[in-house]
């Protein structure tokens, strides 16, 4: 049972972390373009970032059967937009491209550490089944 919940405190960690990180490649990339960050479509996506980050915590502390499967797909989609921050910025070799760069590569190694342990979420629920039904 520790093992669980060591794992849920690293995918609430992993998770805001993440978050953190793909909201400010966001709200940047939208500044880079001249896009206002008080427009809806900004917000919107913005919203969606973080309540994608809220949908992970809150079903990580309640340990439900897909928590897993949906703390994968979370992380895939921070992944696609870190992967975008870091292709879109320019120019890309002054000190805020490297700047975008470094934080880019950052999210998607912290989004792979993220998808490794929603994996191990899975794990862990399917034992605690498996050893349900063998009682």
């Amino acid at each position: 049972m520790k093992k669980v919940s060591n794992n849920v405190i690293k995918v609430i960690a992993i998770s805001t972390v993440t978050m953190l990180i793909a909201l400010t490649l966001e709200l940047l990339m939208y500044h880079q373009h001249g896009t206002s960050l008080v427009s809806s479509t900004v917000l919107w996506r913005a919203g969606l970032i973080i309540a994608l980050s809220v949908v992970v915590d809150f079903l990580a502390a309640l340990d439900w059967r897909f928590d897993g499967y949906v703390t994968v797909l979370v992380m895939l989609y921070y992944v696609a937009a870190d992967w975008g921050a870091f292709e879109v910025v320019r120019p890309k070799a002054s000190v805020y491209g490297m700047f975008v760069q470094v934080l880019a590569i950052l999210g998607i190694i912290l989004c792979i550490a993220g998808i490794w342990y929603g994996m191990k979420q899975r794990h862990y629920y399917s034992i605690q089944e498996i050893n349900k039904m063998g009682r």
